[in-house]
């Protein structure tokens, strides 16, 4: 695979205008009198509602301001270099869609980060994909599915975005029934807006996108499953894994969409391990607590608690998947 090189005038500006060096641990309390919490994408998206509505309820948890800063740019490497270049004491940490992003960051340009330089702290709103065909057609479960793609290659049609989670969800799925890419005709499109129009006109047969954003349409589909460990109380419909078995097929990894939470310097883990599980301990605390869980959900806004070990595994399990599709563009 050819790595390409991200170039970024803006990114230079920005870390040489704010940059601050490292500095040793202190021993003293924490948490500090202010946290920070670097956003990786622009001001408005998910992930920054995300990040705004924790801080403001942490920092009552904690005792202590947290404010937000914007660092967008490269699909998330402008914050995450920024972030790494922040103190390593608990002062920063880095609240955004920490998956993909983060991964696909590293494998698609020169990052001198690595997963080892973040310690994962929960991934609270995550997408899943969801694999649905336009509600006219007359399969009822994936393996129906799938068995008409092996009688008639090419023939069936599936829409998804290129390089999303949907994509490689969809080879993964091929692969564990025993089938190649040949054996649909898969059809991009540049947003998840789009494909889902397709199927639900019938332009294609299947889609494989993130199931909360499929609720817009989810009277024009028929779901089939979803590429989760756990069921949606949205959809009635099994999970990937389970479709396999039910098949008698070997299970897939379970590859997330985007996982909007909250990330530490690895280092802060390590020097001050004490003060790293006051955050954890503070975090789940807050998604805990039902006003605020009640408030996540008017917003639409994930509230889900994963805790630091599920969210590195996901995250690391998802990374070799991403690697492995990578290298084959």
């Amino acid at each position: 695979m050819k790595r390409r090189t991200f170039t970024a005038a803006a990114l230079s500006l920005s870390l040489a205008a704010t940059a601050i060096p490292i500095t040793a641990f202190a021993q003293d309390a924490w948490p500090p009198k202010k946290i920070n919490f670097v956003v990786a994408l622009g001001p408005g998206g998910s992930a920054d509602r995300t990040a705004r509505a924790l801080a403001q309820r942490l920092q009552e948890e904690l005792g202590t301001s947290i404010s937000v800063i914007n660092q967008e740019g490269g699909g998330g490497h402008v914050g995450h270099t920024y972030f790494n270049q922040m103190p390593a004491d608990g002062s920063y940490f880095l609240a955004t869609s920490i998956h993909p992003y983060i991964s696909n960051a590293i494998l698609r340009f020169d990052a001198d980060y690595s997963l080892d330089d973040f310690a994962f702290i929960n991934g609270q709103w995550n997408d899943y994909d969801l694999f649905a065909v336009n509600a006219e057609t007359p399969y009822e479960t994936l393996a129906d599915f799938m068995a008409a793609a092996k009688e008639n290659p090419g023939k069936l049609r599936v829409s998804v975005v290129p390089g999303s989670t949907g994509a490689i969800n969809l080879e993964l799925a091929l692969e564990a029934f025993g089938l190649d890419k040949n054996a649909v005709s898969i059809v991009t499109y540049q947003s998840g807006g789009a494909a889902r129009t397709a199927v639900a006109g019938g332009q294609v047969d299947m889609t494989v996108l993130a199931a909360d954003g499929t609720l817009s349409i989810q009277e024009l589909v028929r779901p089939l499953a979803l590429a989760s460990d756990t069921t949606d109380e949205n959809w009635d419909t099994p999970t990937l894994n389970t479709v396999l078995a039910e098949s008698g097929l070997q299970d897939v990894p379970v590859l997330a969409g985007s996982m909007r939470g909250l990330a530490a310097h690895a280092e802060f883990k390590t020097q001050n391990p004490e003060a790293f599980q006051k955050m954890v301990t503070a975090y789940k605390t807050v998604l805990e607590d039902e006003d605020f869980v009640a408030s996540l959900k008017a917003q639409e806004i994930g509230t889900e608690w994963l805790g630091p070990d599920r969210t590195t595994e996901i995250i690391e399990s998802n990374f070799d998947v991403l690697k492995r599709f990578t290298a084959d563009e």
